[in-house]
């Protein structure tokens, strides 16, 4: 299998999920530059998945924004995360206090 198979085959497999019917607010035409490899990609992969090279370049798209956005809750999650735990660490004695003068 040529360099150009494995790509085309690992672009269409993650694309799969990120396919879908009609877009819900129509079209807009849209002139864009690409590296010529990068073209035959698309092309290769369109071709083979059925799809039309725009819905293959839009289904690229929304991978790249879906991880994106993913990736900056993540980021969000983990910050929030820090806090808790410092908040947490900074008030543990306090608790400790609070918990040893409770009558049971």
């Amino acid at each position: 299998m040529s360099e150009r198979d494995v790509r085309t085959a690992l672009l269409r497999e993650l694309l799969a999920p990120y396919v879908t019917g009609k877009s819900a607010s129509g079209t807009t035409k849209l002139s864009i530059s690409l590296p010529a490899d990068l073209v035959e990609v698309i092309r290769a992969t369109a071709k083979e998945s059925g799809l039309s090279v725009s819905a293959t370049i839009a289904a690229s798209l929304r991978r790249i924004l879906i991880v994106s956005e993913r990736d900056r809750l993540d980021a969000a999650l983990r910050v929030d995360a820090d806090e808790d735990r410092a908040w947490a660490a900074s008030t543990a004695e306090t608790h400790a206090k609070l918990v040893d003068s409770l009558e049971w």
